[in-house]
């Protein structure tokens, strides 16, 4: 197999999701970790490159790096770094082979129009709501098909191991940094899904409810609705705990709320099913990422983007038990097995990269 440079911004999320596939495959000898451009344009000897969360932080992209690493390298792949379903860097386009998002628009059409605020629902309250963003950023939107026939589904931040504690994934980035990704892989939970729920009988009947809100209004319009609605119900936990309660009231909460956040996609999806949580999310049904654990009815229940039905659908599936846990279990089954597949769906994405066939 041919050898891969792979720059990436060092994190927690690039670290502990992002570049899980890579530091587990069983190719993982043959790539080469950098968090340097200098690194890629003057030293790196390889032809295929991989570029991962880059141009996140800062947010800005560098179009004379792009042109000269274009010129070097035969491939380049670029993995998005946003967690919901905008391409909001499509500048690097015209410069890469491939663009692999966690999301992706199942209409493709979309991506040729600009949302306020960067993505689809930031555009919903900005619109119905009248919410204004400080300094609002105005993206580039994607202008030929042939650039929309370069986006691709990667993995989103389920393939992340659990429990979440921010300690840990510290001392990961600081590792990675000094030494490289491959000496931070023992914090990884080799075996987490161990430390699955296996069973309900200890939940409560109450509604996980915390909520932090982010500074851009658009997004965090969504979350203050919602704890308009919650705030003053007991049967839902509201405010804000550390991340060790976090956890502890997921697993013990029969429901978990989950608004959106950055993007359409949160952690706190995943940890709902890990923890067989029933999950109570706005519709996903414009999206399509994997793992996937948003079957309307069947692994996840949504609600309406206007909250008009929220809170029956909470009342209703919080005193009906036979429906919930049986939404609650076909989501654990249904993620579990998909986990079970990421070694496979990492090897047929890195065959289409590499333009090679690496399995016997």
């Amino acid at each position: 197999m041919k050898k891969i440079t792979i720059l990436a911004y060092y994190d927690r999320l690039s670290l502990f999701h992002s570049l899980k596939p890579f530091l587990f495959s069983k190719h993982s000898k043959y790539f080469k970790f950098t968090n340097s451009q200098d690194y890629v344009l003057n030293k790196d000897k390889n032809d295929i490159l991989i570029m991962v969360r880059w141009f996140l932080k800062p947010d800005v992209v560098d179009l004379d790096f792009l042109k000269k690493a274009r010129k070097k390298y035969k491939r380049i792949a670029f993995f998005n770094g946003n967690a919901g379903g905008a391409i909001n860097r499509p500048e690097v386009l015209p410069f890469v082979d491939l663009f692999y998002n966690k999301a992706l628009f199942k209409d493709r059409n979309l991506y040729k129009k600009n949302f306020y605020g960067d993505e689809m629902f930031s555009e919903y309250h900005h619109i119905h709501h009248n919410i204004v963003d400080e300094n609002p950023i105005i993206r580039n939107v994607i202008q030929h098909d042939d650039d929309i026939k370069k986006l691709r589904l990667s993995w989103n931040i389920g393939v992340t191991d659990f429990p979440n504690t921010k300690l840990r994934q510290r001392i990961g980035v600081l590792i990675a940094r000094y030494l490289g990704p491959k000496f931070m892989k023992f914090l990884y939970h080799k075996d987490f899904w161990k430390g699955a729920c296996q069973k309900n009988d200890f939940k409560k009947r109450v509604i996980h409810g915390r909520l932090g809100y982010p500074e851009k209004k658009t997004i965090a319009h969504q979350r203050r609705l919602i704890a308009e609605i919650i705030k003053n119900n007991s049967i839902f936990l509201y405010g804000k705990v550390n991340q060790k309660q976090f956890n502890k009231e997921v697993k013990e909460s029969m429901i978990t709320l989950s608004p959106f956040g950055w993007g359409e996609l949160c952690k706190r999806d995943f940890e709902a099913v890990y923890y067989r949580s029933l999950l109570l999310k706005p519709d996903m049904s414009h999206l399509e990422t994997w793992p996937n654990i948003f079957i309307d009815g069947e692994t996840y229940v949504s609600f309406k983007w206007d909250l008009s039905d929220m809170e029956e659908k909470a009342l209703y599936y919080l005193n009906n038990d036979s429906k919930r846990e049986e939404i609650i279990n076909n989501a654990f089954n249904n993620y579990k097995e998909q986990l079970e597949m990421l070694d496979s769906r990492f090897e047929t994405i890195l065959e289409e990269i590499i333009d090679e066939k690496i399995r016997g």
